[in-house]
Formats: structure tokens, C-alpha cells, sequence
């Protein structure tokens, strides 16, 4: 009698650790999973009916808009009865955020630029769907133990948008087409405004930290204060930020392909990463780097004029890149995934604006400029001349890691979203 007891207890532990558990956004309970077992034991237990899966993350803006906004609401909630409803975190449930589906009829497909559908090669076709970003929301019907795809749905959408990828991924389908391009466009506003104050403050603080980097803070309390002084300092630092921001909005409207150009992304932001890094460590690679990096045209810097004032800004912001590359890479890769071109020029935008501002105080300030020179630079601070002052050697090391961290995504170890997904727990 004893044994056949333990038996059953060990059965009943087994069974609540594989099954999954519940959260709930507004009234809407989705089950919580992160494993293929649950899945499967969830799957198996609803043969023959709709899912509606969830890919989030602890850090993304347009998820919370999701779950706090678009969830909760009475549409959602009508539109979503009767399906069976899955939240998954991508970095908990790595092992599902690549599952195989079949396809027999048109799937429904929702991008931030556009929607279509995806017709099969035949029926029956094996593919495998992935999650290019968060959210990502997928349909598919359960039969015979296979998943049926229906829909696919890759960024935030509002009522009006998830109503209508439901109805059209199951076929009932009562808006017209212009009622559904101006969905997305509802969809575009509401997501552009979801750039937090946790987002932007970062990397504020990234283009503040950019003037300290070793080849622009010496140029800025010592030469540069000359060149500016016959300047107007703040068209010069408008200049800088629309520079950036042109930047941004290059990276942003380049963001709607992250999915093709990720792994390209992580390799070369990862190897640009150790290449800063070594550069800082070894002064013989910092040497060959400078070489590569352009200055401001001369014709531009002789010159007068508002005008003149605001392409030498431009030109600075050009020509820093090179050198700021850890933080001006950090703003360009968050840019890059926003996946808006007005996202990415007001992320960088953003940038610019910390950079300048703490430029233009330098400047401002003489005082301020010659305590940097006497505390920071003299004796301290090392630029292409003899050896590489400690603090650099420590802060290059510390890049090269970032850098190979970065190239872990490439692997099986996705080491960088692993070290996100702690910090963000913080």
C-alpha cells in the first residue's frame, strides 16, 4: 500500500511541475509556459481547438502596451473567447521560440510595414515559424496532435488590430481593407509613443559618456574650445544632433528587417565591439583604427557663418563614430530594434542631445573646462602617445567581453540576452 502511495505522490509532483501555470492581463487568463513538455501536455489536452500564442519579454515596451492596454479591453476579450490563450517569455522559453507548423490554407501575415498573406508551396507544407521580435502573436489550430498556422503577427497591436488579425486568421473576417489600414496606422501612433523613460534615459546617458571617451573629451576642453569660441556653440550642437538623428532614422527604417539581419547584426556589432575594445587596450591597434577615421573637412572649419557653424556639427558627429563607438553602437542597435524610422531618429536624437548638451557646458564653462584639464587630462589621460593609461586598458578589456558576449547570440549559449534578461530582473 505504501509503495502504490508514494507512486501516486510522485505522479502528482510530476504532473504540476510539466503542467502550466496561469497569468492574467485584465480578464483574460493566458497559460504561462517554457518548455516543449508543457506545451505538448497543454496541446494534448485541448485536441481540436484554437491558440493564441504571446512571445514577450520582461523588457519590452510594446508588450506591457499589450498587456495593459489592449488585453484588458472588452474587444479583446470578445474577440479572443473560446481560444485557448499562451504567454510565453522568449528568454525563459527559448526552446519555443521556433516551432514548426503546417500549412494548408493562406496564413495570415502582420508586419509593422505591411500585411499579407503566405500561401503554401503545397498543402500540407512544413515550416517553421521563429520569433523575429516582441511581441510576436501566432494563431493555430490543433489536429490530430499537429498545429494547423492560421496567423502570424509581429509587433504591437491595438484593439482594432488584434480584432482583425483574429477574425481574418480565423477566416471571419468583417473589416474592410481600409478599415484595417487604418488599424496599423492606429497601431504605428500608439507604438511610437511607447519609448519610456527607461528607454531613453540610458542612452541620454550614453551620449553624456561619449564626450568622455578618450579621443573627443581632450579635443573639446583643449583645441576645440578655440575653434569654438568664434563659433555659435548651439547651432554647432544642433548640427551634432541632427547628425544623429539622420543616423537614427536610417537605423529605424532598416529596423522592419531585423529578423533577415540579426545574426548579421550580433557579428558585427560583437567584432566592432572587440575592435574597440582592442584598441583602447593596444596602442598599435588604436593607431591603425585612427586611420581609418575621417576628420572635419578643413573648408568647413575655416569658415564663418551659421551655415558653415551647423555642417561643422554634422561633420563632428561624422567623424566621432569611430571613436564612440560602444555608446553611439548601443543607441544605434536600440534604434535598429524600435523597427520606426520616427522611433530611431528620436532615440538618436536623444543621443545627440546628451552629447551636446554636455559639450556645450564644457564650453560654457571655462572653469568647468580647465578643472577637467587639470583632474582628467593632465598626466592621466593617454591619446596615441606612448602607453595606454590603466583605466583604458580596464575599460577596452571590458568592450572585448561585451564583444564576445555579443557574438555567444550566434550560438546556442545567446549569452547577451541571458545577461539582459538578469539585468532586467534587477
Amino acid at each position: 500500500m505504501r509503495k502504490p502511495t508514494m507512486l501516486l505522490i510522485a505522479l502528482v509532483i510530476f504532473t504540476s511541475l510539466v503542467s502550466a501555470s496561469i497569468v492574467t492581463y485584465g480578464n483574460l487568463e493566458f497559460y504561462t509556459i517554457s518548455s516543449e513538455k508543457e506545451l505538448e501536455t497543454l496541446l494534448s489536452d485541448h485536441e481540436g481547438e484554437y491558440f493564441f500564442i504571446f512571445y514577450h519579454s520582461e523588457t519590452c515596451p510594446a508588450c506591457n502596451y499589450m498587456k495593459t492596454n489592449v488585453f484588458p479591453t472588452q474587444k479583446a476579450k470578445e474577440v479572443l473567447r473560446g481560444i485557448n490563450l499562451v504567454s510565453i517569455d522568449v528568454y525563459k522559453g527559448r526552446t519555443l521560440t521556433n516551432l514548426q507548423y503546417k500549412v494548408y490554407d493562406k496564413v495570415l501575415v502582420i508586419q509593422p510595414d505591411n500585411v499579407g498573406y503566405y500561401t503554401p508551396k503545397e498543402k500540407g507544407e512544413l515550416i517553421n515559424v521563429g520569433v523575429p521580435g516582441t511581441p510576436t502573436m501566432i494563431i493555430f489550430k490543433v489536429e490530430n496532435g499537429e498545429r494547423i498556422l492560421k496567423g502570424v503577427a509581429v509587433g504591437a497591436l491595438n484593439p482594432e488590430g488584434l480584432e482583425f488579425f483574429v477574425q481574418n486568421s480565423l477566416g471571419d473576417a468583417t473589416n474592410s481593407e481600409r478599415s484595417s489600414k487604418e488599424s496599423q496606422g492606429k497601431d504605428e501612433t500608439s507604438s511610437t509613443g511607447n519609448l519610456s523613460l527607461a528607454v531613453l534615459l540610458p542612452i541620454f546617458s550614453a551620449g553624456i559618456l561619449s564626450v568622455f571617451s578618450p579621443c573627443v573629451l581632450p579635443l573639446i576642453a583643449g583645441t576645440f574650445s578655440l575653434l569654438f569660441a568664434k563659433r555659435k556653440v548651439e547651432v554647432v550642437i544642433a548640427g551634432l544632433v541632427v547628425s544623429f538623428s539622420l543616423l537614427g532614422a536610417l537605423a529605424g527604417s532598416l529596423g522592419s528587417y531585423i529578423a533577415q539581419v540579426r545574426g548579421a547584426l550580433y557579428l558585427v556589432g560583437g567584432l566592432g565591439f572587440i575592435l574597440v575594445g582592442a584598441s583602447l587596450i593596444s596602442n598599435t591597434v588604436n593607431q591603425k583604427l585612427l586611420k581609418f577615421i575621417p576628420s572635419p573637412s578643413e573648408r568647413i572649419s575655416s569658415k564663418n557663418g551659421y551655415v558653415y557653424d551647423f555642417l561643422l556639427g554634422s561633420a563632428l558627429g561624422a567623424t566621432w563614430i569611430g571613436c564612440i563607438a560602444p555608446y553611439v553602437g548601443f543607441a544605434v542597435i536600440t534604434a535598429a530594434l524600435s523597427g520606426s524610422t520616427l522611433k530611431g531618429i528620436v532615440v538618436m536624437g536623444i543621443y545627440g542631445l546628451g552629447m551636446g548638451l554636455t559639450i556645450y557646458l564644457i564650453l560654457s564653462s571655462k572653469d568647468l573646462a580647465d578643472w577637467i584639464n587639470k583632474k582628467f587630462l593632465s598626466n592621466k589621460l593617454s591619446l596615441t602617445r606612448e602607453k595606454k593609461a590603466k583605466w583604458e586598458k580596464i575599460l577596452g578589456v571590458v568592450i572585448v567581453l561585451f564583444g564576445a558576449l555579443m557574438l555567444t547570440e550566434l550560438t546556442p549559449l545567446k549569452l547577451w540576452s541571458a545577461l539582459f534578461e538578469k539585468l532586467a530582473k534587477l
